[in-house]
């Protein structure tokens, strides 16, 4: 059998769904003009195209030593889940010295610090080991990471000493806690503080509930909820005046499929919550035995993120080793995906670096490793 990845012909982008127009505020990065062809963009790694549902990953603890009175535990088979504010220009740290991986400013709206998209990765814990180590693993293994990926299932634990303050380099963080108590304003102090608390030199991307959908499907919260909770929560970080502190919604890739009957404006809080676009985006062949082609894959949420305006980057992305490829053919797919994705210049792409019920994405052997890690040190 080859090790190569199956022929898959190329798909043009899906027609971007019809959105809300952003609202502008004053002083937003992500407004200043952007040339046809080098759109930024920011992406979280979401769920295939064409219909495939990887695995849920196993509960990430919290750094938390207790959360809110009344707070719930994250919904049962939920993902492990971590968005902004003003723009490069208005940056009032622009002379501090960027930390391994940051990116920094960008003057005049382009890629921070210079370099394109920062390839990253979720960290998985193997037992017994602490985050820091299992960072450091991941460094060695497909590094060094330009950015990491965190997840706390709860509100998030103070930020000194947390996962993402150990990261120290640009980090996409994820946090949850009941919509409804949050639009209520329940939460407001404890998000307050540690919104003021995220340094001003570091590029931080936060993110409400990521992957909302499953939960809103099911009657865990309504859309209506979910979008109030946001709109909240971005009038929060925005008084942090963090300049790197940005609002980053995460969304399933599949949501943009017509056959998943979901609509994307029940999930969209407004332009004016919503400093960038993460997307949750995997191989969509992988369960099928092939490697699909990156333009298919990525190319509708690259539609969508485009059609409002929004910079993007991929939160979680990841393959199966299809049988038979002894990781040659998957380490192609991921050399095919880099040339691709760094044409279309995402913020940054987060390797999802876990083994689930439904399948092991972890890069395990040589030829995956290599690939992941030669787009790190590009």
């Amino acid at each position: 059998m080859s090790t190569g990845p199956t022929a898959v012909p190329a798909l043009a982008p899906a027609p971007a769904e019809p959105g809300p127009p952003p609202r502008r505020r004053p002083g937003r990065w992500w407004l200043l003009p952007v040339a046809a062809g080098a759109v930024v963009l920011s992406a979280t790694v979401a769920l295939a195209t064409n219909g495939d549902l990887p695995g849920r990953p196993a509960t990430v603890a919290s750094d938390a030593a207790s959360h809110d009175a009344g707070l719930g535990p994250a919904a049962p088979g939920a993902r492990p889940t971590p968005s902004g504010s003003q723009g490069f220009g208005s940056n009032p740290d622009r002379s501090a010295s960027p930390s391994p991986g940051t990116s920094g400013d960008a003057p005049g709206g382009g890629f921070p610090g210079g370099r394109a998209t920062l390839p990253g990765a979720s960290i998985h814990l193997l037992a017994g080991e602490s985050f820091s180590a299992a960072l450091a693993r991941s460094d060695r293994a497909y590094g060094p990471l330009r950015m990491v990926r965190v997840f706390y299932p709860g509100l998030p634990p103070a930020w000194r000493d947390s996962r993402a303050d150990v990261a120290d380099r640009t980090v996409v963080v994820s946090f949850k806690a009941a919509p409804a108590e949050v639009a209520a304003g329940r939460h407001d102090s404890r998000l307050a503080a540690w919104f003021a608390s995220v340094p001003r030199d570091l590029d931080v991307y936060w993110s409400y509930f990521h992957e909302p959908e499953d939960d809103i499907a099911r009657g865990a919260y309504t859309s209506a909820q979910y979008r109030a909770a946001w709109q909240r929560l971005a009038r929060l970080a925005d008084r942090a005046g963090n300049a790197r502190l940005r609002s980053t919604l995460i969304l399933m890739c599949w949501t943009l499929n017509p056959r998943s009957g979901r609509t994307f404006e029940h999930y969209w809080p407004g332009g004016d919550a919503v400093d960038v676009l993460g997307w949750d985006c995997y191989n969509s062949g992988g369960k099928y035995g092939r490697y699909t082609a990156p333009e298919q894959v990525f190319g509708p949420m690259i539609a969508k993120s485009r059609a409002l305006g929004k910079p993007w980057g991929l939160a979680e992305t990841g393959s199966l080793r299809i049988p038979g490829d002894t990781g040659a053919g998957r380490a192609a797919w991921i050399r095919t995906m880099s040339r691709y994705l760094n044409d279309q210049r995402p913020l940054w792409v987060a390797y999802y670096d876990y083994q689930v019920p439904d399948g092991d994405f972890r890069l395990t052997d040589a030829p995956s490793r290599e690939a992941w890690r030669a787009w790190c040190a590009a």
